[in-house]
């Protein structure tokens, strides 16, 4: 008898980039097709959150998952604001479900942990028992500090993590949290890894030359130095066909060694000095601005 697993992808059969929803048109057919278009490229990572544009965008993308094959694509959705009781978790996913017609999502995760008026880890106890009734596949979280991510981790079993990391914004790396997924098998996925291309527009000195040297866009470079170098699975929304085709190009060259190392010691000072309010005291920034800064 076939298992209904064998129609799943499996998290080591996710693609390196994924697709992100932020700012779609959710009233323009374009971008629904621009989104099958990465989908034929090979992109079946679909990230979702129904903060964005008060849920539309989630209502829209239903005939997309329709069109690509729920079987074809791993679902992530957001817990997100806010969360005042254990009932509200399961509510949330409902509605995830209910809109988009489907039994279960592929990964579960919190948006952040401000989100959620509960202890931490009595959050995610309601999130494991979700996974246990078949509602999700896998358990992540996301924005979290290293110090949340152990204590969640060590009672309930994670599998992705979804921070910011580009070449400016390292600050994941720099408290370790990269280091712990790599170490507890927990794929991280960055968000922001061009910072809307805002990196690209600085024109830093070594990503010019080595935009020259491989005969690559600068955003490439970093795309590639992200995935294949950091092994960090990538976000991106774009609805524009040749960026998409730009963004997987990425892939298709390798670096030399040191050009790497080049990239991997690169620091913005204006970044690393920015502090993080990792307890949501109002005492520095939120971790998903720091991309936005600059």
């Amino acid at each position: 008898m076939e298992n209904v697993n064998d129609f799943m992808i499996d998290k080591k059969n996710i693609f390196p980039i994924g697709i992100g929803t932020w700012k779609i048109n959710y009233q323009d057919n374009k971008d629904i097709e621009a989104l099958f278009h990465s989908y034929k490229l090979g992109q079946n990572y679909l990230s979702l959150y129904m903060l964005y544009e008060d849920g539309n965008i989630v209502k829209s993308l239903k005939s997309f998952i329709e069109k690509c094959g729920r079987e074809n694509l791993f679902i992530s959705v957001n817990i997100e604001p806010t969360v005042d009781e254990k009932s509200d978790i399961e509510k949330q996913l409902n509605e995830y479900l209910n809109i988009l017609n489907l039994n279960y999502v592929d990964n579960l995760q919190l948006h952040s942990p401000k989100f959620t008026k509960l202890p931490l880890l009595d959050t995610y106890f309601e999130m494991k028992r979700l996974q246990e009734i078949g509602k999700t596949r896998y358990l992540g979280i996301s924005n979290c500090s290293l110090e949340q991510l152990k204590e969640i981790n060590t009672s309930v079993k994670l599998d992705f993590f979804e921070g910011v990391y580009n070449l400016e914004c390292k600050i994941n790396e720099n408290i370790g949290i990269l280091d712990y997924c790599k170490e507890n098998n927990i794929q991280f996925f960055a968000y922001q890894p061009l910072r809307r291309n805002r990196t690209q527009l600085k024109n830093y000195e070594l990503l010019v030359e080595l935009s020259q040297k491989y005969n690559k866009t600068q955003n490439q470079i970093i795309l590639n130095w992200i995935m294949k170098e950091k092994k960090i699975n990538v976000l991106i929304k774009s609805t524009n066909c040749d960026r998409i085709d730009e963004n997987i190009k990425s892939l298709d060259f390798e670096m030399e060694e040191n050009d790497y190392k080049r990239l991997n010691d690169f620091k913005n000072e204006e970044f690393e000095n920015i502090k993080i309010d990792w307890d949501n005291v109002g005492d520095g920034i939120s971790i998903d601005q720091l991309p936005n800064q600059f």
